[in-house]
């Protein structure tokens, strides 16, 4: 029977909740007062309670996922790796693959001598030239290859080359054999290839690249007519810079030296040009690590023909005026009504075969120590002459640069730095926003760390040196002693134009030391430090070798050249490494097992100093770290925790077991003396920041970051936490 106007309620219905116990008693209490009559039977066995129970249950799951879809928009909350990887797209940020490691490859070949008694030189008629793509496996995981990036010409020397070194004399103690030696850079990484076959044209055409670990697109190229496809930051971006080498063109034979040791003219080993193209695509990241090349729209506004021209320098190109005498002077004319005859999105490839050649490897297991590459895999075909003399290749220093792909948290973290840079370079945390975003082809960084140091940093400096000498060769030069010199000079005296001359000298001399010290940083004025992972994920540094620059340190360089102020001239440098270990004494309970407390002490402080959560100039709280073992399962108290690089009597009787033979944790001194310490890095005193009270050290709760920028680093856990449980 339906219900009269005098037996209506107004419903009410509370809207807070959100778990199955409160969608229950909602309901029960919504049946009570709006079916009071037609059921009364709130049995929990009862059929009625089923119903409520199972609508509860709806209710709750219902809840569930909408909070949690509300969740995954939000960059903050979102926990599933697509959800954030979208919203870092969104933000501007491209995720990053696998990143490959680079390294310097040592290439030596031995050739013989020209015979020539009065001229006894390498005969280069008898080297070989090698192209680019050769490669060298580890010793240490037969996985792990590493490919050349540039070809390798034995037949001439340069400069940067190392001499030639006899290595064989014949019975007259003649040389017989030469070691020719080049450097070249690898990456890390094995070069494959797929085919595409294609019919009609389809906008923003989709192929896929069935790898997990592709972490560089090295060449798209249509097989049917030679055309090239260019990758690009964004389908809209028409602006594309070409590079060529010049191994392998008619140029080649003209650098440094001929196979005649004639001196020739020196080409620069890359020419760099930017075209404005329509054949381009875009790199994606699937949700399963697999890479997609996306293709543009191919719709043309106005204009027919191909779009691939040289790109227009619009600052030496301008609109014709009517009438205008200065027209004549003008580079380049515009015509403004063919302002959007080339808008589109790219060129679609059709009804033709697309080779796409790629690189797959990469990850931390490539940062390969130092000589372990020296198997070659594919040497016969990678020579460009007809010489195929043996060569031998190794590592000199290990590799750098190499990681995994890149973790939820880290994704997370870097959009959000990289959306506030709005790619441009002014803060420090721009910069340190654009290194980390560095494409993974040119290297990767661990750790950065970018500060401000000052500007006319040269100017300052000349002030200084005039206070180097003063007119006796002393401190305390002063520029109105210039004066001094010029009048002694304008005498015509021989003695005071003699000693103007040897003040004039002094002052040179003091000049030319003071350059030579600022060297290439007389301009920077943003100095970001870095540190690199090695194949144990450990940090480490990246050295110049032989006084040549890493070369990640130059590709970080040149990338931000792009996006820095005009004004700004920036220096790359090595960031600190501080290693130290962790001493503890723990209370645990009467019941408790004293080996299961120790190893949860342990385990908790090696899941706090995870190198992912250090950065450059972090304050260690260890009150913190205090509190998180007294949390832990059979901890009663903690007495002490302290960081330490020396072990050895530090405590006297309180840390029974700890052998007093151990090796202190730092390998650097304070001034920069190498103490011998292999495995370690700088010395930093720890002790400053804990009271001794009792034979046992009191924390003050925190220990504070070094002055020069550096990076606190728990480096082998299993060794340098050592602890007693009492």
């Amino acid at each position: 029977m339906p219900y009269s106007n005098k037996e209506f309620k107004e419903t009410n219905v509370n809207y807070l909740n959100k778990d199955f116990d409160s969608f229950k008693s909602n309901l029960i209490e919504y049946a009570k007062t709006y079916f009071p009559n037609s059921y009364k039977d709130f049995n929990e066995t009862s059929p009625g309670m089923m119903l409520i129970e199972m609508s509860a249950y709806v209710g709750d799951v219902l809840s569930f996922y909408i909070d949690q879809q509300y969740k995954e928009m939000m960059l903050p909350l979102a926990q599933e790796r697509r959800n954030i990887t979208n919203i870092a797209k969104m933000l501007g940020y491209k995720v990053k693959p696998t990143i490959p490691a680079y390294v310097d490859l040592t290439i030596t070949q031995e050739v013989p001598s020209n015979n020539d008694i009065n001229n006894i030189k390498p005969n280069y008629a008898s080297a070989v030239v090698l192209d680019k793509g050769l490669q060298v496996q580890s010793s240490e995981d037969s996985n792990v290859i590493f490919e050349t990036l540039e070809p390798v010409d034995f037949t001439f020397s340069s400069s940067f080359d190392a001499l030639p070194e006899p290595s064989e004399y014949d019975e007259n103690g003649i040389i017989s054999q030469y070691t020719l030696t080049r450097k070249v850079k690898a990456i890390s990484g094995e070069t494959k290839t797929k085919d595409f076959t294609l019919g009609s044209p389809q906008q923003f055409l989709r192929l896929t690249l069935n790898e997990e670990n592709v972490i560089d697109i090295i060449k798209v190229e249509d097989l049917n007519n030679g055309n090239r496809y260019y990758e690009v930051d964004y389908l809209a971006q028409d602006k594309i810079p070409i590079e060529s080498f010049y191994i392998g063109d008619s140029t080649r034979t003209n650098a440094y030296h001929d196979s005649s040791d004639n001196i020739l003219s020196v080409p620069v080993p890359y020419t760099l040009q930017y075209i404005k193209t329509g054949k381009r695509f875009i790199t994606e990241i699937n949700d399963d690590d697999t890479t997609s090349l996306v293709f543009g729209n191919g719709v043309l506004r106005r204009g027919t023909g191909t779009l691939e021209t040289e790109f227009t320098n619009l600052e030496d190109a301008a609109v014709i005026t009517p009438g205008d005498p200065d027209s004549n002077n003008i580079d380049l004319s515009l015509d403004p009504r063919e302002g959007d005859s080339r808008m589109t999105l790219g060129e679609i490839p059709s009804n033709t075969t697309l080779r796409i050649t790629y690189r797959i490897g990469g990850g931390i297991s490539s940062n390969t120590s130092a000589g372990s590459l020296s198997t070659q895999t594919n040497t016969a075909t990678k020579y460009l002459n007809d010489q195929t003399t043996p060569i031998v290749v190794t590592n000199d220093e290990p590799a750098y640069g190499g990681s995994d792909k890149e973790t939820v948290e880290e994704i997370r973290h870097k959009s959000k730095q990289f959306f506030a840079a709005q790619n441009r370079c002014v803060t420090k945390e721009d910069f340190e926003a654009r290194v980390l975003s560095i494409p993974p082809r040119f290297g990767s960084i661990a750790k950065v760390f970018a500060k401000r140091t000052g500007v006319n940093r040269i100017g300052s400096s000349l002030n200084d040196l005039f206070l180097e000498l003063d007119s006796d060769g002393n401190p305390g030069f002063q520029t109105s002693d210039l004066t001094a010199i010029i009048d002694k000079f304008n005498s015509g005296d021989d003695t005071e134009i003699a000693e103007a001359t040897s003040l004039l000298t002094a002052f040179g001399n003091a000049y030319q030391s003071h350059i030579d010290n600022i060297g290439t940083n007389a301009f920077a004025t943003i100095d970001i430090f870095v540190l690199g992972y090695d194949n144990s994920k450990n940090l480490t540094y990246l050295p110049s070798t032989a006084g040549v620059v890493h070369p990640i340190k130059e590709n970080i360089k040149e990338y931000l050249n792009n996006y820095r102020m005009i004004t700004d001239q920036i220096n790359i440098r090595d960031g600190k490494i501080i290693n130290f270990g962790v001493a503890f004494e723990v209370v645990a309970h009467r019941s408790a097992n004293k080996s299961d407390v120790k190893l949860r002490c342990i385990n908790k402080i090696t899941e706090y100093f995870t190198i992912d959560k250090m950065q450059f100039r972090e304050v260690i709280y260890t009150s913190d770290l205090e509190y998180e073992l007294m949390g832990l399962d059979g901890v009663r108290s903690v007495n002490f925790v302290q960081l330490t690089q020396n072990f050895n009597g530090l405590y006297g009787e309180v840390l029974d077991g700890i052998p007093n033979d151990l090796p202190v944790l730092y390998n650097f001194s304070m001034d920069g003396d190498d103490i011998g310490t292999v495995g370690y890095n700088w010395q930093y005193d720890f002790s400053q920041f804990y009271n001794p009270t009792s034979g046992t050290f009191v924390s003050k709760g925190a220990v504070l970051p070094s002055v020069e920028p550096a990076v606190f680093e728990l480096k082998n856990p299993t060794e340098n936490i050592r602890g007693v449980v009492i």
